[in-house]
């Protein structure tokens, strides 16, 4: 038995490399993505637990001095659940380094010098120690080239309220609890108190405990619930007002749901094709255990068992799947590792290693190793069980002619159609499982490879549609409240200003009757967070989803758009009242309607100045700036908000940032980039086992077809018209595959446009299909079928009336 699987290995090796092609290729995507979802669970949470983030930030509506919180803190830690506390600060501040101006916005996270730095710490091993001395600032480490400075060198950061101050960088901070500075656009700075001229907290971080345990809760209900009795504390006895209570996702990155969500679907889609791939397998064996069945019959006839047989072909199936095994596993590392470090970049996480555990490893060799047997078994046990009878009556593998053949022979009594394509059209349908196979597995690619590049033409369309929204050229954040007129006629008279908008953004809490507001802000204040923006005049509403929009002048309504009422409100709507918590004090108003929005930095909150003033019993001012140039590009931009800084400054009015919308357009992509790669990740492997089942089906046809192919040249057929037949039969199949995948490919895109845009954006992604690439497609399947058939066509076209004749398949 050795000796016949040797010789069968060798006999019909094209046959077995497809097969070991196959399922290398999906078990190495599969694998690979494996590895990654196994390890990227281990390295960001260690590298996240290892900061002891807060379970919950309590925002104050003043600042406090440090010695004032310190105290606060320790009484803190004896409420029921909390496990520590600390005191904190931030800011978001304007930059100069080495006396040049930056356009890029400085956040700086502040403690006491005598901070513990038992939670919410970072690794300051890079280079200097906490705290830095008087003077001194710590520069996160993936900020460096963001701001464009290094160890050494000297930088002026100027607080929201309070005069520049002069710093020089004294070290580096690896804080993986932070999303990365070159993706949010944005650097990171860590600062002691004793470097600042007005020291103040407003921050009350605490860790919440399970009850019973010393161990941080993963709970959110459980850490909302506490923090809400700490926040009832701090109000009774000691007179603070809360602002906002921020309780992120326990322990989790803000950015970790995106990788899952991405790994799970390739794993998903990885799984899928492994899958396929055995079917594939399977149904390539059966048809060379079929070709056999006169050699079992043989071999039966002289002595050899049902047992004997299967272990025969057992051991060929087992030789496929451990080749394939052994061909996959080397890249399936690799590829895993390299999805790993490249997901971790985009969490801004330090790997300590990039080894899979050792589950994942033996559950890729057992899915290598035991799937494609698994799948195997039923053609294998059946064709050990032929008994010699049969085997002798059995006449290859001719089967009944399907409806869909009689069709087509009907249409050949037709004299002006082509009877060479009306041959090669039978041919294709003759099989009806193997044509079903073949064609589902080229469908299946293109649904996926189309869903997918129209995926990108969703997330491009609503770029464009941000774009569009941002009409204006250059965002001026100032550090204070300013009259309106101050500012538009200060910055209207910089040269290339065609229009000045102006309003007021305030950093809200929002909550239902009776509640404090909880929000699901990160420590960023970025990812989560809520502001109040009043309306900008000539401005077109939002698409309204329930409700209405603002009039003119109103007073006492709100609307919010979809995301923030899912987020904090989700039982509200229009008509109900909502609590808005301004600078710590609740204020009462009536929803009127919810917007869709996609744009994530707008605050989601919406009113019309005579509705906050009323509110904050305030005068209309404002401290947001938008200027529309008159030629919107780069150079023009940037010497605008450069003019726009120095004017506003020689008016009296302080500037925490003015920069090009270039700014914010790289952040919202730096978000978007990895969602294309998860199908087009998926539809490559999809493809290629649609070029190999191809491939299988025409070589299989063809064994089926020597007599056929024998008889044609007997009767005068030239090689080029056998081979024309055979490509033909290969190029049928794959426009009937790109025609199956139409409905699959609508329904799929529809389905992934709704599911990844209300993840990313809590909205639909706008439905596109991408005629590029439908059109790419065609090209590739077409070419594809014809390369996949030249082989077998090239056999069909050299095989002689002698072979055929001697041919006993």
């Amino acid at each position: 038995m050795t000796v016949k699987l040797r010789r069968d290995l060798r006999a019909a090796w094209p046959r077995f490399v497809l097969m070991v092609i196959a399922i290398a290729v999906s078990l190495t995507v599969f694998g690979g993505v494996l590895n990654a979802w196994s390890a990227i669970g281990r390295e960001t949470s260690g590298a996240y637990m290892s900061t002891e983030p807060a379970s919950a930030t309590i925002v104050l509506d003043r600042d406090l001095a440090p010695q004032r919180m310190a105290a606060i803190a320790a009484q803190a830690r004896e409420q029921p659940g909390v496990l520590e506390a600390t005191a904190r600060a931030q800011f978001d501040g304007e930059i100069e380094v080495n006396g040049r101006k930056l356009d890029v916005a400085l956040q700086v996270f502040v403690a006491a010098p005598d901070d513990p730095m038992r939670m919410v710490k970072f690794d300051v091993g890079q280079a200097g120690s906490w705290p830095p001395a008087p003077g001194e600032i710590l520069i996160g480490q993936d900020s460096l080239g963001l701001l464009g400075v290094a160890v050494g060198d000297t930088m002026t950061v100027t607080p929201p309220s309070g005069d520049p101050v002069r710093l020089r960088v004294a070290g580096t901070v690896y804080d993986p609890s932070l999303a990365p500075s070159p993706q949010e656009q944005r650097g990171h700075a860590y600062l002691s108190t004793a470097s600042l001229s007005t020291p103040g907290l407003d921050q009350l971080k605490i860790q919440v405990a399970d009850p019973g345990t010393t161990e941080p809760s993963r709970d959110r209900d459980a850490v909302v619930a506490v923090a809400g009795a700490v926040s009832t504390w701090l109000q009774r006895e000691h007179g603070l007002a809360i602002s906002e209570i921020q309780v992120p996702e326990p322990y989790a990155h803000p950015h970790q749901w995106q990788a899952d969500v991405l790994l799970l679907s390739l794993l998903a889609g990885g799984a899928a094709a492994l899958l396929l791939s055995t079917v594939l397998v399977a149904n390539m064996l059966n048809n060379l255990f079929t070709q056999q069945i006169p050699q079992i019959g043989i071999m039966k006839a002289i002595g050899a068992g049902a047992g004997r047989i299967a272990r025969l072909y057992a051991a060929m199936t087992l030789s496929v799947a451990a080749a394939a095994t052994l061909l996959a596993f080397g890249p399936a590392v690799f590829l895993g590792q390299d999805r790993l470090k490249g997901l971790l970049e985009m969490l801004g996480v330090q790997p300590v290693s990039l080894a899979a555990p050792w589950w994942s490893y033996a559950i890729m060799l057992a899915v290598g190793l035991g799937l494609p047997p698994l799948m195997a078994l039923v053609p294998l046990v059946k064709a050990s069980r032929i008994t010699v009878r049969a085997a002798i009556d059995h006449h290859g593998l001719a089967a009944k002619a399907s409806s869909a053949t009689g069709v087509l022979a009907r249409l050949s009594r037709l004299r002006r159609l082509d009877r060479g394509l009306l041959m090669a059209l039978r041919n294709t349908v003759r099989r009806p499982a193997r044509f079903w196979l073949c064609v589902g597995l080229l469908a299946g690619a293109g649904t996926v490879f189309v869903s997918g590049m129209s995926l990108s033409s969703g997330t491009q369309a609503v770029e464009e549609e941000k774009q569009a929204l941002r009409y204006w050229d250059v965002e001026v954040k100032l550090a204070g409240l300013t009259e309106a007129d101050t500012v538009a006629g200060a910055v209207g008279r910089v040269p290339a200003v065609a229009r000045v908008e102006t309003w007021q953004r305030v950093q809200v809490g929002i909550a239902a009757q009776g509640r404090l507001p909880v929000t699901r802000t990160y420590p960023d204040q970025g990812h989560g967070s809520i502001a109040l923006n009043t309306l900008i005049a000539g401005r077109p509403a939002p698409r309204l989803l329930e409700g209405r929009w603002l009039n003119p002048g109103e007073t006492g309504a709100v609307v919010l758009n979809q995301s923030v009422r899912a987020k904090t409100v989700p039982g509200l709507g229009a008509g109900d009242n909502v609590l808005l918590f301004i600078e710590g004090k609740p204020t009462t108003w009536r929803l009127a309607g919810i917007v869709e929005e996609r744009e994530g930095a707008g605050g989601g909150v919406y009113t019309t100045a005579e509705g906050l003033a009323a509110a904050t019993g305030q005068p209309q001012r404002v401290n947001q700036v938008r200027v529309i140039t008159g030629s919107h590009d780069e150079p023009t931009r940037d010497a605008v908000a450069a003019s726009a800084r120095t004017a506003l400054a020689g008016a009296g009015v302080t500037v925490e940032s003015a920069a090009s919308i270039s700014r914010a357009e790289a952040a919202s992509a730096g978000h978007l980039g990895p969602v294309l790669l998860v199908l087009l990740g998926i539809a490559v492997p999809l493809g290629v086992l649609g070029g190999i089942g191809l491939a299988s089906t025409m070589s299989t046809n063809v064994l089926d077809r020597i007599r056929e192919f024998g008889v044609m040249h007997a009767i005068g057929a030239r090689p080029r018209a056998v081979r024309r037949v055979v490509v033909a039969e290969g190029v049928f199949l794959a426009l009937t595959s790109c025609v199956l995948a139409i409905l699959p490919t609508l329904g799929l895109t529809a389905v992934l446009g709704a599911g990844l845009g209300n993840l990313f954006n809590n909205a639909p992604l706008p439905y596109r299909i991408s005629g590029l690439a439908v059109a790419v497609w065609l090209v590739l399947v077409i070419l594809g079928a014809a390369l996949a058939t030249d082989a077998a066509a090239t056999r069909a076209s050299r095989i002689t009336v002698r072979e055929a004749l001697a041919y006993t398949g």
